[in-house]
């Protein structure tokens, strides 16, 4: 009795004035708001003085000087670098379309094809023969050709430098740190906003295209190969080490080679991204189907199509090839004695002699020039002209009841409003709301980090069309984690529905950014909606993986427990998983706000308007100073997006 008596006379610590912690904030910066809203209610726009207004010409000035001194008979030890890169890039790119050429059409095809055959199986084999024969029969051999090069020169550049750096990052936690940040930043910038800085330096040309490929391919290497490396059990690597093996032993004689599966998917990753990036670097002088789309989507749209069905192709057959070489080159599932050993061996070199004959037969059919005899794309134009014309007609069903009302709602009821709301009110009152919404999401440094970068937005100059491309990035991750979360919950629950996603979602990840954008231009040719809805398609398939993936992850106990009280199956999903996999959906949000914006900003090519337009219109005139402004804006709005979505995440993953 005596101790309880003691206990009740202890006094209890008073619960913190409401002032207090975050909700006094909230209030402190709510009455902010209000007082801003009365102080600046006449000032929408972004202050002149607070507007650099002279770096746009400032940078036209020194794109002049730089192109003066450039290409002076002896510049200066930075231009000889750049330049001698920029040329050795283009030699690599020339060289390997030179060497395809000479290989011949049928030289090639049998090359392909055979080394898949050997190291894929024959369903991958397959499948790169018929796209072989697609890119033929669209009559795009030269422009396939040309893009396989440029791919193939930025795909190998970016493993020679990415996995040396994964396997240190692999290798030392401390290195691995310091890499991540660097990494995380070049996955935030949107790929639009590497072409003028890369343009500035470069030039332009397959070199130029090579270096954004890289910029873009180079981080999944990294990180994939890093993973593969931390991957190798640790019992494995001590095993070495006790029998006296040295580190660099160690390394390949033991982590490589269990790594070997996921080092080959990180080739898959890096082809992927590498290809996704040679489309757009078409306008920067990459040539080869990107060029096709490019310039087709505004003088000839079957081209458009034709190039961008290539480029679905193409990826899709990579894809599938390097999937299938990773699986069947595991040495976890390979088991081989010496008989098996030898027979592989042979087959190998019956491939290599049956790619030489076919070289040699090329070369006495003549096959490096008459490959377009088997074209068939003039049979093929007049049918998708005939499919665009009906598309195209406002009299048809699909447009007059489908595609175009869809597309005039979005514009109505989500950008139009949004757009409005962002660029009418005054300019303290979003930067302050902002800033409170980053706050509330993710905590105090992620919200100086985008009350900085939104500064840095209007600082440039771009703070109208950043709110622009803001409304539209809001209006289609909105679409998005809708889309995404209903049906990352559905397949979670329901197994058939994950099979049956499964395959779109990969057929999806594989298409690259353009591409999406190429069937909505003619479906709903509303300006703005083509990139937004291109950007739900992009980043859909991302969203419903991780979502599905954190609802799947709940451990059974949590969910046992709850069925144990008598929970319904509707209750423990709402009660029990949905909110033990916020940090999985959270991070769905991330990357589907990071990818929108990625393909919205590439809608500025086909009339979205705001910050893409003006990097088209910096590349396609040669205003070099509005393309860099807007590049900047671009990434400050990209760093904004990511730190907002994913602080809280990353605190709880580091903690």
């Amino acid at each position: 009795m005596a101790l309880v008596e003691a206990a009740h006379r202890i006094p209890r610590a008073l619960p913190a004035p409401w002032w207090r912690g975050k909700r006094g904030a909230i209030v402190l910066v709510l009455v902010g708001m209000v007082i801003a809203f009365l102080g600046w209610k006449n000032q929408a726009n972004w202050p002149a003085a607070l507007t650099w207004n002279s770096l746009s010409p400032y940078l036209d000035r020194f794109q002049v000087w730089l192109s003066d001194n450039r290409n002076v008979p002896h510049p200066n030890l930075a231009f000889s670098v750049f330049n001698g890169f920029a040329n050795f890039l283009d030699h690599l790119v020339g060289w390997l379309t030179s060497f395809f050429h000479k290989l011949t059409w049928a030289g090639t095809v049998a090359l392909g094809t055979l080394v898949v055959l050997r190291f894929g199986g024959r369903k991958a084999a397959l499948g790169v023969l018929a796209a072989f024969a697609s890119f033929a029969a669209i009559g795009l051999w030269e422009e396939s050709i040309e893009t396989f090069s440029l791919m193939l020169a930025a795909v190998s550049l970016s493993l020679a430098v990415g996995v040396p750096i994964g396997v240190l990052a692999g290798r030392s936690a401390r290195f691995n740190r310091i890499v991540t940040p660097i990494l995380d930043a070049m996955q935030i910038i949107p790929a639009f906003a590497y072409l003028m800085p890369v343009v500035i330096l470069f030039s332009v040309g397959p070199g130029a295209a090579v270096v954004t490929t890289m910029i873009y391919a180079v981080p999944p290497a990294i990180r994939i190969t890093a993973l593969g490396i931390r991957g190798v059990p640790a019992n494995t690597v001590e095993a070495a080490t006790a029998i006296g093996a040295t580190r660099w032993q160690v390394l390949t004689k033991v982590q490589l080679p269990l790594a070997r599966r996921m080092l080959l998917l990180s080739v898959n990753q890096t082809i992927l991204f590498a290809l996704s990036m040679v489309v757009i670097a078409g306008l920067i002088g990459g040539a080869g189907l990107g060029d096709s789309v490019t310039n087709g989507l505004y003088t000839d749209p079957v081209m458009a199509i034709f190039a961008g069905a290539a480029i679905v192709i193409m990826a899709i057959a990579l894809d599938r090839a390097t999937e299938a070489m990773a699986n069947r080159t595991d040495p976890t599932h390979r088991h081989l004695d010496a008989d098996k050993s030898r027979q592989l061996r042979l087959y190998t070199g019956a491939c290599a002699a049956a790619v030489i004959a076919a070289v040699i037969v090329g070369h006495v059919a003549n096959a490096g020039a008459d490959w377009s005899r088997w074209t068939a794309q003039d049979w093929l134009r007049q049918y998708v002209q005939r499919a665009l014309d009906y598309i195209q007609n406002p009299s048809t069903f699909l447009f007059r009841d489908l595609t175009n009302p869809t597309g005039n709602f979005i514009v109505q009821h989500g950008i139009q409003p949004l757009r409005s709301f962002f660029i009418e009110t005054p300019w303290p009152v979003t930067l302050i709301g902002l800033v409170l919404v980053a706050y509330l999401l993710s905590g105090l440094r992620p919200a100086l980090i985008a009350l900085l970068m939104l500064f840095v937005v209007g600082l440039v100059g771009e703070w109208v069309n950043a709110m622009d491309t803001f409304s539209q990035v809001l209006v289609a991750t909105l679409l998005t984690v809708i889309v995404g979360f209903v049906m990352g919950v559905w397949a979670a629950e329901s197994r058939r529905v994950s099979q049956i996603l499964r395959p779109v979602n990969d057929v999806l990840q594989t298409l690259p950014q353009l591409v999406y954008i190429i069937p909505f231009i003619y479906l709903m040719p509303v300006s703005g909606v083509p990139g937004v809805v291109a950007s739900v398609l992009y980043a859909s398939p991302v969203m419903i993986r991780l979502v599905q993936r954190g609802i799947e992850g709940v451990s059974p106990e949590s969910v046992e427990a709850a069925t144990s009280f008598g929970a319904t199956r509707l209750q423990v999903l709402m009660k029990v998983k949905i909110p033990l996999a916020r940090d999985a959906i959270m991070l769905g949000v991330n990357q589907a706000i990071i990818m929108v914006l990625a393909v919205v900003v590439i809608g500025g090519l086909v009339g979205s308007g705001a910050l893409g337009y003006e990097v088209a219109t910096g590349l396609q005139r040669n205003a070099f100073g509005l393309g860099v402004v807007a590049s900047i804006a671009i990434l400050a709005l990209g760093i904004t997006l990511d730190r907002v979505t994913q602080g809280r995440v990353r605190a709880r993953q580091q903690a």
